[in-house]
C-alpha cells in the first residue's frame, strides 16, 4: 500500500510583529503538539504543531499547523515547520542550525485535544498584541 505524504492542510501564524528585530539577541522557541491515528490501525494521522519563538523583548511568534498523512515522518515533520517558521520570521540559517543541532521530538510535548487547545489559548493569551 502506497504511503500518503504528512502534508499540510491548515497554517495559522499569530504574531506581535512580522519578524524577529535581531536574532543575534537571545531568543526562545519551543513546539508541542497533538496526533491521533484515523482509524484504529491506520498509517494516516492528522497532527497539529503549535511551534513558537519568544525573541529578548517578549514578542513572541506563533504558528498552528495541521498535517495529514502517513504517521512515519512526524517527527521530521515537526522539526522541519520549526525551521520553516523560523526562517519566515528572519532567523538566519546557521543561528537555526546552531539552535537544532541538538534538538529531538520528544514524546513529553504531546497533549490530549483539550490540554492541547488550553496550552495554545495560554501561549496565545502572552502575547503583546493580546495583553
Amino acid at each position: 500500500m502506497p504511503r500518503i505524504p504528512l502534508r499540510e492542510v491548515t497554517r495559522y501564524d499569530y504574531v506581535d510583529q512580522s519578524e524577529i528585530f535581531d536574532d543575534m539577541l537571545d531568543f526562545s522557541f519551543g513546539y508541542f503538539y497533538n496526533g491521533s491515528r484515523q482509524g484504529p490501525k491506520s498509517d494516516i494521522i492528522e497532527l497539529s504543531v503549535v511551534t513558537w519563538v519568544m525573541d529578548f523583548q517578549e514578542n513572541l511568534f506563533i504558528r498552528f499547523c495541521r498535517f495529514s498523512g502517513s504517521k512515519h515522518p512526524w517527527k521530521e515533520k515537526i522539526t522541519e515547520q520549526i525551521k520553516i517558521f523560523m526562517r519566515d520570521i528572519n532567523i538566519s540559517e546557521g543561528f537555526i542550525r546552531r539552535r537544532l543541532v541538538d534538538f529531538e521530538v520528544g514524546k513529553e510535548e504531546f497533549y490530549k485535544r483539550e490540554p492541547f487547545e488550553k496550552k495554545f489559548l495560554e501561549l496565545k493569551s502572552r502575547m503583546k498584541s493580546v495583553r
